[in-house]
């Protein structure tokens, strides 16, 4: 009797002790559901502005060379030098240039007592041809050492580049390089896409790393009239002021060009997720509770907002809070 009234005992307390547990489970249950808060993708007019790389230039290079095996008597600037259209640079050595303007010279006197000579029968036509050819071929000669002897500057710029010394023989290098850097020029490589948008004279912005954000006003100055089979894109070149000199041939530039307005998707940054180890982006995108791992392209950055090049539809809601507990295909709460 006493067993049986132990075992009366003991069973409702094992069934409240059952009931108990299955109410923990559903608990347990309930809570490992991720919750999460969604927003909607929208779409918005806003300007299409592109960024393109690229390395500052010289406007015009030009190299002063004289001709080959001429020794140079002085030089007259440095590198850094700015000098001016016209400007006296170098000096070559006359040697050369005596001798030849005094063959000419004789030349010139033979010339004159031929002609004499003609006009009274003592010589013929042929051999005054022959010494007026003669004499044309000398003068050139003579013109062209005159030209080499003293070396001016076809630009006003700034002298980048100098490859001998007063006294060394020039030879196929040129002596001097000066380059025009004001203005500065920028080339870019565009998508054949945007041909037909991008026009002569459109403005630009350019900035480069050694400045930061401070941003340089340009023009659109050439458009190249063919594109490249390999990479379907056309080039463009750019002109960009440069009275303070800050931008120096070499440097690495960007060009931002706006290329009109358009309607684009945009979603909040707090949506996008870095895949570890790439440079993929990634945003979880929920339908009827369930979501899914979707691999996006970005834009620009717009304040808090990304513009969705691909990847997410107007609408759409994305995840931009409990992304850390998610996996793709999981059940999600979403919490209003």
């Amino acid at each position: 009797m006493k067993r049986l009234a132990y075992i009366a005992a003991v069973l409702p307390i094992l069934f409240i002790g059952c009931g108990k547990d299955k109410t923990s489970n559903k608990g347990a249950e309930d809570n490992q559901t991720p919750k999460v808060t969604i927003e909607a993708a929208q779409k918005k007019e806003i300007d299409q502005i592109y960024t393109f790389t690229s390395t500052v230039d010289a406007k015009v290079k030009n190299y002063i060379s004289s001709a080959g095996g001429t020794r140079i008597a002085r030089i007259w600037v440095e590198v850094g030098d700015r000098v001016a259209k016209g400007q006296k640079l170098v000096t070559m050595e006359n040697t050369s240039l005596l001798t030849s303007q005094s063959q000419l010279d004789n030349l010139s006197i033979e010339l004159n007592r031929t002609k004499a000579l003609y006009q009274s029968g003592g010589a013929s036509k042929q051999q005054l041809d022959q010494l007026q050819l003669q004499y044309d071929v000398a003068k050139k000669n003579v013109d062209n050492l005159k030209e080499n002897i003293v070396l001016t500057s076809p630009i006003s710029g700034v002298v980048t580049m100098r490859n001998f010394d007063d006294g060394d023989v020039s030879g196929s290098s040129p002596i001097l390089q000066v380059m025009q850097v004001n203005p500065v020029k920028l080339k870019i490589n565009v998508s054949e896409s945007f041909y037909t948008r991008v026009k002569l004279g459109m403005n630009v912005k350019a900035t480069t790393d050694i400045y930061g954000t401070e941003e340089f006003d340009g023009r659109i100055s050439l458009i190249y009239p063919t594109i490249d089979p390999a990479t379907r894109t056309f080039t463009c070149e750019i002109n960009v002021a440069n009275a303070n000199n800050k931008l120096k041939p070499g440097m690495f530039g960007r060009v931002e060009l706006n290329l009109g307005r358009a309607n684009t998707v945009l979603i909040s940054d707090k949506a996008i997720i870095k895949q570890s180890g790439t440079n993929d982006k990634y945003v979880y995108v929920e339908r009827n509770g369930v979501v899914e791992y979707r691999l996006v392209e970005l834009g620009r950055r717009l304040g808090n907002q990304y513009e969705i090049l691909k990847g997410i539809n107007e609408g759409e809601n994305v995840v931009v809070t409990g992304q850390t507990r998610l996996l793709d295909g999981m059940k999600v709460e979403v919490i209003k």
